[in-house]
């Protein structure tokens, strides 16, 4: 920069120069004017310019020396840098330079008191591309309300009524990609190539030729699949859209079987038993069936990108990260699965990250768990109290003398029901649990590298108070393309919290006489309850065992990490490899104080041994760490345009390592030290347990398809498989399947304007399972670390093993059709299905000179038989008006039976039924599995008002006898479906999902807990409404219950009826809000608003209590999403 600018007189030497060349320039008029005011301070100086035209470095450098201030500049950039017209007066010296550079490509920027002039920044020119067009159907009729979006972007309108659109977009993009998508039309993706009007023709949802079924190992079309497979894509999981994935499975299909339990109702830990198709598995013994009722044995196999998780993992897994779910029913569908296949696979796939610039999803909401009571029909107190002295319960006529006692028990619950005491025992330990959810999920990158993160945290509150699941996921995605290589890592992260509710079992609320007060006039807790009389004991409030500090929690953490490469050599030739690394801990951990009616109602506690025992902690942690990999090879081509060849091999190696360890401790004198090493002593005749394993698998998998023409297709699966699970004698086995179809639409005589999708298929094959193998292939030992010989530790035989058990396999046939009509606007689908399952596991006696009662084997043999009936259609599709009106529904029969059992499990039915229980559950050949077995009743003697029994052969008889029970009828419904309907009108989506149910028989347990109680019972619970109404009262009465005595009412076949369902599932209620007023005013390219309400409606012709230990619950869950 020049240092000398001006001369000695203070006169600008470029200003001299001008005025010396003033002739040349007559055109240009200058004045100019400086003042500067005498301000001490440099900072409060003011200037006042009144500049006409000056070259800028003249003005700058005058103000600097006119105000001392400094000013550096670069002279070389204001060169030919004309200033003017300007005119201030009395600004501050910053705000004049500002003025003198406004509009000049310059900026001022104040650094320590110097003022420094600096270049903005040079904007380049935006240059907007704008593309216009019109979508129009098959017939070329115009389509309104087509979306049409940039690929990759958040960028997208929809097209007006007359089909038109124009889209806007920065010029310069590489080859930027139109999305056209429309409710029931395919979608279509179309490449810009330098013509600014782009018109499309969408066709109907009729053909399936780029559809894809994605079974976990292999990709295969749809058009040559010959597999029963269910599909659920992510806008359906929405929709339908429940407390956790499987409420949310349970609302979409009917053929995913959830088992009621009407003891856990709507407990947020529970998780559902499921099965697909009917039981496959039958468990060990008759005696263990009784004893635990799981029905764990016959759970689908879950895979979830390619690796196996546990039906709790799919529970707690974030909806919003999937992309699609798969439903594997048949043979033809689940042989590439081989020994894990026979229950059927459900397979889950994730949301793959997409190219492009930041994505962000946002959602929000609340979950409320509302209690259903609705089942529940209890005595108020003055009604209770009205039956009870009506049946002379208050009336001692055995001993006089004691009469006093219960006239004054009388007259006091009188007094407390006047003065208004009707506890609601019900609401007591509930409430409406008001949980939230949050998800974050953000995208981006370059078609070479793609890069996707979620995060979603879950609090559910349970309808019981203090009654909670709290799960968070976490996962990162990396794609990395590099020429005919791509790279895929999915990293995540879950960990998960449940709680039980110290409230206890709700059934010991609705037992809660009314007329007890569970709070006294001072507001304070009553711990005991008095007796009906003065002679009988005291009772606990369960209110009482909620105020301690007890506990009863659970978790896992579980970090999966699973890597793949896929190698694409030819257009033809795929070769994937993946590798899988999982681990998960788990804790159980549940303590009670001394306090606890557990052990305050039970006598052994009273004593001295037992006192010193009070207060139990029961801690149970575990580990689990799996390691799997997989290679897969798939080609697939077309030859001479009529003959596609795909064939597919897979070989996987697996390996899984568990433990756990259980310690029960004993002795807490303090509620609030409840740390397991202040116990005093284990268990009674307990001390740490634990066990120990390590599995392997391995399996070799290879599929061949081929299709001619696009009529004719053969599908051929084979696998074989190994697993360290059985016997040294039988570690492999071998599965396959094979399956035909034709698609009748595809041939040339077949030309139908109504019919457009018509296709047969056929297919049968061999599944197997592992589940419940592991405990009877080896010989156990136990070792004996408390008695040794010398230096040496012992050890125990545990049990026998059998070096010949191995799998148990599952023959299934399959025949089905699938219909399209009116070009995709009616869909259905109709698949019959016969699955003979056999090698069932099983115990078989032993001499006793063995010194054990039995061993597995594989003995027995379960048959299922039914059919699947599925249809979807439009009843309204106005794309002008955009409204669309869809229907469909859904229809599964099954019926289960056990063909063949061992002649030691027909023992063991003829040992159990002779024992003394109401209820069993037996194995009959010809018999299904879940059957309920009790004795047959005649009914009420009008005469006496007592019950006639039927013994097994028929005849009337007075005694109850255990041995003459006989089948009545199937738990498992014959008939389950479900139907739904959805309207949807500009950016409104209405859906409802309604289901139901029958065929089946259930026992009704309410008949005997709440009605048919004896005179002892109705002294310490209350009862059921229809006690007044529906029990024998006198001779002559014809009635359903016997009259009120002390004789224990037995189970009969007067307590199975009829189980019949139908139930609103889900109603779900959406807005999408993407105007352009949203995109041109903020950040967002669309809102959603949504709720979702699951299990609104229960109607069955047997009225009983539902949620007995756990009430059920009606879930609306609220939410707001952004989409940035």
């Amino acid at each position: 920069m020049k240092k000398n600018r001006f001369d000695r007189q203070g006169i600008p030497v470029n200003l001299r120069k001008m005025f010396s060349g003033m002739k040349s320039r007559v055109f240009l008029m200058l004045f100019l004017t400086f003042a500067v005011s005498d301000v001490v301070l440099a900072q409060s100086k003011t200037v006042t310019l009144n500049v006409k035209s000056e070259p800028l470095s003249d003005v700058l450098i005058y103000i600097k020396d006119a105000t001392g201030v400094q000013i550096i500049f670069n002279e070389n950039q204001l060169e030919q840098v004309t200033c003017g017209p300007v005119s201030v007066k009395d600004v501050p010296v910053k705000e004049a330079i500002d003025a003198v550079l406004k509009g000049k490509g310059f900026f001022c920027e104040v650094l320590d008191g110097v003022y420094v002039i600096k270049r903005e920044a040079k904007k380049e020119e935006v240059k907007k591309l704008t593309i216009t067009g019109k979508v129009v159907d098959v017939k070329n009729n115009p389509l309104p309300g087509v979306t049409v979006r940039i690929k990759s972007t958040m960028l997208g309108v929809a097209t007006d009524v007359d089909g038109n659109y124009s889209i806007t977009l920065t010029a310069g993009e590489e080859k930027p990609v139109l999305v056209f998508s429309f409710v029931g039309m395919t979608s279509r993706e179309v490449t810009y190539a330098g013509k600014e009007v782009i018109n499309v023709t969408l066709e109907d949802e009729a053909s399936e030729i780029d559809e894809v079924v994605v079974t976990g190992i292999f990709k295969k079309a749809k058009e040559s699949y010959t597999g029963a497979v269910s599909s659920i894509n992510a806008e359906q999981l929405k929709m339908y859209k429940g407390q956790n994935v499987l409420q949310t499975l349970k609302n979409i299909d009917a053929s995913l079987n959830f088992t009621v339990n009407n003891a856990v109702g709507s407990n947020p830990n529970a998780v559902p038993q499921i099965n697909i198709r009917g039981n496959s598995s039958l468990p060990i013994s008759v005696q263990e069936y009784n004893e635990s009722a799981s029905n764990a044995v016959n759970t689908p196999l879950i895979i979830r990108d390619g690796f196996e998780i546990s039906l709790e993992q799919l529970m707690d897994y974030n909806d919003d990260e999937i992309e699609s779910i798969n439903i594997l029913k048949d043979a033809a569908a689940t042989a590439i699965y081989g020994s894990r296949g026979s229950n059927g696979v459900i397979v889950v796939i994730t949301k793959q990250p997409e190219a492009g610039k930041l994505r962000v999803n946002v959602e929000v909401g609340m979950d409320l768990e509302i209690p259903d009571l609705s089942s529940y029909d209890l005595l108020n107190a003055a009604q209770k109290l009205e039956l009870e002295r009506s049946l002379g319960l208050y009336d001692n006529t055995v001993a006089p003398s004691n009469d006093v006692w219960y006239k004054e028990a009388y007259y006091k619950r009188l007094r407390d029901v006047l003065s208004g005491t009707d506890t609601d025992w019900l609401s007591k330990p509930l409430h409406t649990g008001v949980g939230t959810h949050y998800n974050l999920r953000m995208e981006g990158g370059s078609e070479q590298f793609r890069w996707g993160v979620s995060a979603a945290y879950k609090d559910i509150q349970g309808a019981m108070k203090e009654s909670s699941r709290r799960n968070f996921n976490g996962s990162v995605t990396l794609m990395y393309q590099m020429k005919k290589l791509i790279f895929r890592n999915y990293s995540s992260y879950t960990t998960n919290e449940g709680k039980e509710s110290k409230y206890g079992n709700f059934s010991d609320y609705v037992k809660q006489q009314p007329y007890n007060a569970a709070y006294d006039q001072n507001g304070k807790l009553v711990r005991y309850f008095d007796g009906f009389h003065k002679a009988t004991g005291k009772s606990q409030n369960p209110l009482y065992d909620a105020t301690l500090n007890s506990f009863d929690k659970s978790g896992y953490q579980a970090l999966t990490n699973n890597f793949s490469v896929e190698w694409k050599p030819t257009e033809e030739l795929t070769l994937r490899g993946q590798v899988g690394i999982s681990g998960k801990n788990t804790t159980n951990d549940a303590f009670l104080p001394a306090e606890h009616s557990t052990f305050t109602e039970d006598e052994y506690y009273s004593t001295d041994e037992g006192f010193l025992r009070r207060g139990t902690y029961t801690y149970s942690p575990g580990r689990t760490s799996s390691y799997d990999g997989n290679l897969t090879l798939a080609y697939n081509k077309v030859f001479h345009d009529k003959h596609q060849v795909y064939v597919g091999l897979d070989y996987s190696l697996s390996e899984s390592r568990s433990y756990s360890y259980r310690i029960v401790a004993e002795g807490f004198t303090n509620e609030d030290i409840n740390f397991l090493g202040s116990a005093r002593q284990y268990a009674k005749d307990e001390g740490p347990g634990g066990s120990k394993m390590k599995t392997r698998r391995m399996g070799l998998t290879g599929n061949a398809n081929y299709i001619f023409d696009n009529r004719y297709y053969v599908d051929l699966s084979y696998r074989m498989d190994g697993s360290s699970t059985f016997g040294s004698k039988k570690k492999y086995a071998q599965f396959w399947s094979s399956g035909i179809g034709w698609n009748i639409h595809n041939e040339k005589f077949f030309s139908n304007d109504v019919v457009n999708t018509l296709r047969l298929k056929a297919s049968y094959g061999e599944t197997g399972t592992q589940q419940g193998s592991s405990s009877g292939a080896s010989t156990i030992y136990k070792y004996i670390t408390d008695n040794r010989y010398m230096h040496w530790t012992g050890a125990v035989l545990q049990g026998w093993g059998n070096p010949y058990l191995t799998w148990q396999k599952t023959n299934e046939f399959n025949i089905g059709t699938e219909i399209g009509l009116l070009q995709g606007r009616v869909k259905g689908e109709f698949n019959f299905y016969t699955k003979r399952t056999g090698n069932l596991l099983s115990n078989m006696d032993l001499p006793h000179s063995m010194g054990f009662s039995s061993y597995v084997s594989n003995v027995g043999e379960v048959k299922n038989r039914g059919w699947e009936a599925s249809a979807t259609g439009y009843l309204i599709r106005d794309t002008e008006r955009e409204i669309n009106w869809m229907i469909g529904g859904q229809l599964v029969y099954n019926k289960n039976y056990i063909s063949k059992l061992s002649e030691a499990v027909k023992a063991q039915n003829e040992a159990y039924l002779k024992e003394d229980v109401d209820v069993a559950n037996l194995f009959y050949e010809g018999r299904p599995q879940n059957a309920i077995y009790a004795v047959r009743s005649f009914g009420i003697d009008p005469s006496t008002g007592k019950e006639v029994f039927l013994d097994k052969n028929g005849k009337e008889t007075d005694i109850w006898n255990a041995s003459d029970k006989v089948y009545l009828g199937s738990k498992d419904p014959k008939y389950r479906g479900n139907f739904n309907t959805m309207f949807m009108w500009k950016g409104f989506t209405l859906n409802m999902s309604f289901g139901f149910y029958w065929g089946g028989k259930v026992y009704n347990q309410t008949l005997i807990d709440r009605v048919e109680v004896t005179r002892t019972t109705l002294m310490s619970q209350n009862v059921d409404a229809r006690v007044y109404k529906d029990r024998w009262q006198k001779p002559g009465d014809v009635v359903s219950f016997k009259k009120f005595d002390n004789t224990a009412t037995r189970a009969t076949s007067r307590f199975v009826m009829d189980d019949n369902v139908f139930e609103l599932q889900s109603v779900a209620l959406q807005y999408k809000w993407d105007e352009g007023w949203l995109h041109k005013h903020t950040p967002i390219s669309s809102v959603i608003f949504s709720v979702n309400m699951s299990d609104l409606f229960h109607f069955s012709t047997v009225k009983m209590e539902r949620g007995t230990s756990y009430p059920y619950a009606r879930n609306i869950l609220g939410s707001v999403k952004f989409l940035f």
